[in-house]
């Protein structure tokens, strides 16, 4: 027995010499999809460990200087709002030989994606890291799902250091960290030279139904002389050798590519809509729920091919308006419903419209047309060299106007113009029109303007370029001219996603030609954290959306509402509505100056539905809205009484004050 236990000894020595797991580790993440993210945080120690000096952070940033390891001076420790820097709940232990989950959403939507609750949530439960209020953030997710650094690490809360309790970088090391050199700190290991969880299209680490694991202890990671919390230089691992992608388990079914056929439907035609349907399971039932103006039907969508589903409505002969919602459930039970569409039911087009052309650009492509409409974006905007403007008509859709030499058109021309339709690297265009375009009238407002949310236009961007569009929302990010970029690059985020608005130096929006600085008032408006509401034409650059930004005037301020007597006052609409049918119920309400305004809704047990509002305001204001009937999931709601709770907090006095308002969910008959 002791030859045996030697021999056992000696065996387990490179084990222990090259990665003895004597600290906590990270031991699994989920990146895909966004909503289902989460990490797994192991104790493979024999002691418990409080975590309440513990912190977790994705938020790195090398091109500004931005590390975690700067938290100590309370400075360039957070990279911004799509990232997080946050630290563990007071006296939160991890007991030996155990393992904890960590939702990066919410807690009810990991429950509502795996059918179990975990044991922490990002977004709810953790403390920001330091002073700065946005640790925690707004981004709906965090996890960049191709290039990022996720590490654990140690601050007592005085040293003038942080240790490394563990460090992992997938995808790439353009977001790894290197500690050489800086004060306090011992040498890490150089970047270029740090190993990675591989992430990319070719190997398909990580799927959506998988999760990225650890599946051994620490490899060959140096055991001494590093900045971790026992020693080792974590940024040393293998890491390409001790994770491994692996099914993530049960998850609700996954509904996308919800279309409808024909995009605009008139009386007289059969609509088909199709969506496709995943799940880490089999799916056992695809429903499609519709109603218009009386009918309310509900009927099965076929598995047509792969994950696709179908299904097909015989015309209503009459114009109105289409609701529509997907249900799917899978062999483990678990149901996802997709948002409510809608689409309007028109008579026939008669005149040749450029939606029309669009929507059937095989039958157009190379055919010579008469299209009237208004300049969205005149000549000499974009490009100076050679025409390149933009029209669109009364279907709301347009067209580039192209040409080698310069005709000049100005935003509001109404004009009849002859040409030949052309398609270049997905921009629908109309050229060979210079000898036969008309200006009808000049300063014609531009009354078809689009309203879109972010995401109808990242979905149906071959169905948007060319057409003029307004959308709201936040600053995210932005970037200036360079030597070698002449314009600026501004992200726009609404609640549905983001897209880049590209701002050319010619448009002398907020640069001239030359990059100096013209128009001081829009460079203010366009910082980031500003709401802002912009209209522009959509394109198409490296098959992304960008929105085109031709004017100083087509950016302003967004504000809702209209101005408030300093009360905290909230009435909802006295009647039940029916969200299933579509319906939503009217709300307003007001809220008093430098103010914290929260606005939910609650079920009468007491439980949280969904945050309508959630934000910091200067001025009082009154408000304006609606809801539909969904919570913050974005799920239907059964039939039932509800509570209406808003909440003001004075940003100085501390002051609080609340209302609240019943609301019903009726039954559908």
């Amino acid at each position: 027995m002791q030859k045996q236990s030697i021999i056992l000894f000696v065996l387990l020595l490179p084990l222990l010499a090259m990665g003895a797991l004597d600290h906590v580790i990270i031991s699994e993440v989920c990146l895909l999809p966004s909503e289902r993210e989460f990490i797994k945080l192991s104790n493979p120690t024999n002691a418990a460990v409080d975590l309440s000096d513990y912190y977790l952070t994705d938020a790195t940033e090398p091109t500004m200087g931005q590390y975690y390891y700067n938290l100590p001076g309370d400075a360039d420790y957070y990279s911004g709002s799509k990232d997080f820097i946050v630290r563990f709940p007071d006296g939160y232990t991890l007991d030996a030989n155990t393992s904890i989950l960590i939702s990066v959403p919410t807690k009810s939507a990991f429950n509502d994606n795996y059918g179990e609750m975990p044991d922490l949530s990002i977004k709810e439960d953790f403390r920001q890291a330091g002073s700065l209020a946005t640790t925690i953030g707004g981004a709906p997710y965090y996890f960049d799902d191709y290039k990022e650094t996720l590490v654990l690490f140690y601050w007592d809360g005085s040293s003038a250091t942080v240790q490394d309790v563990d460090y992992i970088i997938w995808g790439g090391t353009d977001f790894g960290v290197d500690k050489s050199g800086i004060s306090g700190y011992n040498n890490d290991t150089p970047v270029a030279s740090q190993d990675y969880i591989p992430w990319h299209a070719a190997t398909q680490m990580h799927n959506i139904g998988q999760k990225l694991k650890r599946n051994s202890d620490e490899g060959t990671e140096t055991q001494s002389g590093g900045n971790g919390i026992t020693g080792h230089d974590e940024t040393s691992e293998n890491l390409s050798q001790t994770w491994i992608a692996v099914s993530v388990g049960n998850t609700k079914p996954e509904i996308t590519s919800v279309t409808l056929s024909p995009t605009n439907p008139t009386t007289e035609d059969d609509i088909t809509i199709t969506a496709t349907i995943t799940d880490d399971g089999l799916v056992d039932l695809v429903q499609l729920s519709y109603s218009f103006g009386s009918t309310n039907e509900t009927v099965d969508m076929l598995n047509t091919e792969g994950d696709s589903y179908s299904t097909k409505i015989s015309s209503f002969g009459t114009v109105g308006v289409l609701y529509y919602t997907i249900e799917a459930t899978d062999n483990s039970g678990l149901v996802t419903t997709s948002l409510t569409y809608s689409k309007s039911i028109t008579e026939p087009e008669e005149e040749l419209t450029i939606a029309s052309i669009r929507e059937n650009w095989g039958d157009y492509d190379g055919e010579t047309v008469t299209l009237r409409g208004v300049v969205t974006i005149g000549s000499n905007i974009i490009i100076t060299t050679r025409t390149s403007a933009y029209f669109q008509d009364q279907s709301g859709k347009g067209l580039n106007l192209y040409d080698g030499s310069i005709t000049a058109l100005e935003q509001g021309d109404s004009i009849e113009v002859t040409g030949s339709l052309t398609e270049f690297n997905g921009v629908y265009e109309l050229t060979d029109w210079t000898s036969s375009i008309e200006v009808l009238a000049k300063n014609v407002p531009i009354t078809t303007v689009n309203k879109l949310d972010i995401i109808e236009i990242i979905n149906d961007l071959a169905d948007w370029e060319g057409s003029y569009v307004e959308v709201s929302g936040a600053v995210a990010d932005r970037s200036n001219p360079t030597s070698t970029n002449t314009g600026c690059n501004v992200t726009i985020e609404d609640e549905t996603g983001r897209a880049t608005v590209r701002i050319w130096n010619t448009t002398g929006v907020i640069y001239d030609a030359l990059g100096n600085l013209v128009n001081e008032e829009t460079d203010s408006l366009l910082e980031v954290g500003n709401r802002v509401t912009l209209r522009g034409v959509v394109g198409i650059y490296s098959d992304s959306p960008q929105i085109l930004l031709g004017y100083a005037s087509d950016v302003e301020a967004y504000i809702e509402g209209e101005a408030g007597f300093g009360n905290t006052l909230l009435t909802v609409a006295p009647y039940p509505f029916v969200p299933k049918l579509g319906e939503v119920i009217q709300y307003s309400y007001e809220y008093p100056a430098n103010c914290r305004v929260i606005l939910r809704v609650y079920d009468l047990s007491g439980r949280f539905i969904t945050t309508l509002e959630d934000s910091y305001y200067a001025v009082t204001w009154k408000k304006q809205s609606t809801w539909n009937g969904r919570n913050e999931l974005d799920q239907l709601l059964p039939p039932g009484n509800y509570i209406f709770h808003l909440q003001t907090t004075n940003r100085s006095t501390g002051k609080t004050e609340s209302d609240i308002a019943p609301v019903v969910i009726g039954v559908k008959f």
